[in-house]
């Protein structure tokens, strides 16, 4: 096996350097056994695929005969170096399969003996921290307290809240979600930043009002939050003033702190970039302002938003067509049509609107085109479409991994799975929830690594694996309990 040694892989937290044959984390370096080190390479290399034991024995330790005992200890070895990650899932008699995903990253020789790559990048970018504060504050923006935005995994989560809009005299109840969408696209996502998406936001508030929380209380909700979705950054914001005179209370939460502070302008786009920029040097984020412009989202998505609330999903479906109609560019109206579709079952509906979709936001360079791709495939598979619903799909995760974004390529490889699934691949099926469960585990998201642990308990089921089936119950039952979840956990029948 020829492996480059200007490569470093990132897994989770995680940085394996070739060069220095070293695994790097924030808090240590290890290094690793050579025989050992060259069959992580080899997983690396060979990720969410079964390597049979004789091809790993006979690559790795070709220079010797031994037994299998020797790859069962490199194997235990590599589980406890990259714990608590699940990182080599076994498959009796026929070998292992490495489950969590891989970044793959040629460096440049002068900087191949990196480590901590992560913490050396933010050192530089703190001074222009500093910079742009008192740059925005001789602006009108006042930075009440200092908030650093840490997250175990390296990785800044931010959440957006739906904007609390107390404007006088005009009637912006798009401001809510429209104003939050822009936000959000204004923050691209990277390596080290993830940012939901208005509908996954939707989703949040959702179970924290069936977990019985007031999401009126803000302060209660956005404890919530960090609670159910591994969130490091939580943004509350609210509109008041009026036209021409914008003024904009934000307070940002961390699990340990907040900060707040008002922006004043009259352009609302200028709103939103101000705040984009405060964001930006909390969280090394890279911002794409070229969306931005003065109208946004028209009322008609409010509306829709409200009916569903008050379960009149006919309603809101018919308000979200009109959105699209009027607005063939509105991509929030268009992926929340497609979503309430699915959820009606609708499957010709939410293909066709997913295909107009996709036509549409090729020609704007829709930053999330993979989205639509991952709805449609969603539709297809519904439907029945196997073959179209794989095509679609692969574009999707390509688009999402080139996006970085984790979210949306966990959702993929939970369609991979279930399509594995009902073409009774079973072992295709483990793998891609694995790997659904990996990419949930990288935005430490316990809602989504419950829905992959379900999905697990079925397949284990069906195949009657009965010690998987209680493993993953059990884990499962810990991360309802210590998270609060609204699931209820599967009844195992009576031996």
């Amino acid at each position: 096996m020829t492996i480059k040694h200007n490569i470093v892989y990132r897994i989770n937290g995680f940085t394996v350097n070739v060069t220095q044959r070293q695994v790097v984390t924030a808090q240590e370096t290890i290094n690793v056994r050579p025989k050992t080190f060259s069959l992580l390479l080899l997983f690396l290399e060979n990720p969410l695929q079964v390597l049979a034991k004789e091809f790993l024995l006979n690559q790795v330790w070709d220079d010797v005969r031994v037994e299998e005992q020797v790859l069962v200890q490199s194997i235990r070895e590599l589980r406890q170096l990259f714990s608590p990650l699940d990182i080599i899932q076994t498959h009796p008699r026929k070998g292992y399969a490495w489950v969590i995903p891989v970044e793959k990253v040629e460096q440049l020789p002068a900087i191949e003996t990196l480590q901590k790559p992560s913490r050396l990048s933010i050192k530089i970018p703190k001074v222009v921290v500093v910079l742009g504060v008192v740059v925005l504050c001789a602006l009108g923006l006042f930075v009440f307290k200092h908030v650093a935005v840490s997250d175990p995994a390296n990785k800044n989560i931010i959440t957006v809240l739906p904007i609390e809009n107390r404007t006088e005299g005009s009637n912006l109840s798009w401001v809510r979600l429209g104003m939050m969408d822009q936000l959000i696209q204004s923050l691209q996502l990277s390596p080290d930043v993830q940012v939901f998406d208005v509908p996954y936001v939707l989703h949040l508030l959702d179970v924290s009002g069936e977990s019985g929380v007031d999401t009126r209380n803000r302060m209660q909700l956005v404890n919530r939050i960090f609670e159910i979705s591994g969130s490091s950054l939580v943004l509350d914001l609210e509109l008041a003033g009026s036209v021409n005179d914008y003024r904009l209370l934000y307070r940002l939460y961390t699990p340990t702190d907040q900060a707040s502070g008002v922006i004043m302008e009259h352009q609302l786009d200028q709103v939103i970039e101000s705040l984009a920029k405060v964001i930006a040097t909390k969280t090394n984020a890279r911002l794409d302002l070229s969306h931005l412009n003065a109208e946004f989202n028209s009322n008609v998505v409010a509306q829709a938003w409200d009916k569903w609330n008050q379960g009149q999903a006919d309603a809101a479906i018919a308000l979200l067509k009109t959105a699209v109609t009027l607005e063939p560019d509105n991509f929030l109206a268009y992926q929340l049509l497609i979503e309430a579709e699915l959820h009606q079952q609708d499957w010709d509906q939410a293909i066709d609107h997913a295909k107009k979709s996709i036509a549409t936001a090729g020609q704007e360079h829709y930053s999330r085109l993979y989205v639509f791709y991952y709805l449609l495939a969603k539709a297809e598979f519904a439907r029945g479409d196997l073959e179209q619903a794989r095509a679609n799909l692969l574009v999707a995760e390509r688009l999402a991994k080139e996006a970085f974004d984790s979210l949306y390529q966990a959702y993929i490889a939970s369609v991979w799975g279930d399509i594995a699934f009902a073409s009774r691949h079973f072992d295709e099926a483990e793998i891609a929830y694995q790997r659904a469960m990996g990419h949930h585990q990288t935005i430490a998201c316990p809602i989504g690594v419950s829905m992959a642990r379900l999905k697990l308990i079925d397949l284990y089921h069906l195949q009657k694996r009965k010690s998987q089936v209680q493993e993953q119950l059990d884990q499962l039952g810990v991360l309802v309990k210590k998270h609060k979840l609204p699931i209820e956990l599967p009844t195992l029948p009576a031996k």
